[in-house]
């Protein structure tokens, strides 16, 4: 039926039909844009928070290096490999960092793979400030070390870190492992609170921050700080470069 044809309060009620589909066709497309805006928006925020865990668990690229004075490796620091070796390389560590649980497994394999090349020392520097079991952690791998059993115990203290980190008293899980290590644990009990111990931790400490060490991990090659060592290749590939070298 033509619109000429149609009564007065028809035409009218034809223009309302009309009117509500119009409205109707609005509204969709203002949802839709909406909808559009809120999942591109949450695909963006997605897109960010996978990126920032990606930059917080990979370990990124060697981005600088620069010489720095620190103590020579002495009978006093805890050592691994042969003294005479080439290469030395420094760890300042936190057994409560998480960033230095990710590089021990790397270390581990440096030296194995470079044995005899590299002279390794291990010190300790709790981060106090920010790990509240940092400080027993090294006491206990100091305890453990006075049984010929550090880097068995750092181990134990990396691989299980979550286990033990938030804990209140982490001394009974501490003398779990020093039991599973086959420690003498009336020895490791005495050792773990002695001021030996605690004196042994506090001026690594104070060595650290006097040389002007201020995160962990930080290594030093040869006299050298690596910043920001990334993959096992990264640090492979320093160590080559070192031994390269005339």
């Amino acid at each position: 039926m033509s619109e000429e044809k149609l009564t007065k309060k028809e035409k009218k009620e034809l223009r309302k039909i009309e009117w509500q589909e119009k409205a109707k066709l609005e509204e969709r497309n203002v949802k839709l844009k909406k909808y559009s805006v809120w999942a591109g928006g949450a695909l963006l925020i997605g897109l960010v928070i996978l990126g920032l865990v990606w930059l917080v668990n990979s370990p990124s690229s060697v981005t600088s290096t620069e010489k720095v004075n620190v103590a020579p490796v002495t009978a006093r620091d805890i050592t691994n490999g042969d003294s005479k070796a080439k290469l030395t390389l420094i760890e300042y560590s936190d057994f409560q960092c998480p960033a230095c649980a990710t590089y021990h497994p790397m270390v581990k394999q440096l030296l194995s793979d470079f044995n005899g090349k590299v002279y390794f020392a291990y010190r300790m520097f709790p981060l106090t400030n920010l790990h509240p079991n940092s400080h027993i952690s090294a006491q206990a791998a100091y305890a453990a070390y006075k049984q010929n059993n550090l880097f068995e115990m750092s181990d134990l203290l990396f691989t299980n870190q979550k286990d033990w980190a938030e804990t209140s008293d982490p001394t009974g899980t501490f003398m779990d492992y020093a039991r599973k290590l086959k420690l003498d644990l009336k020895k490791f009990q005495t050792d773990l609170t002695s001021d030996e111990v605690k004196n042994y931790v506090n001026a690594s400490e104070q060595q650290a921050l006097s040389e002007g060490i201020n995160s962990t991990p930080t290594f030093i090659l040869n006299g050298v700080k690596i910043t920001n060592p990334g993959s096992y290749d990264d640090l492979k590939k320093l160590i080559n470069n070192e031994l390269n070298k005339k």
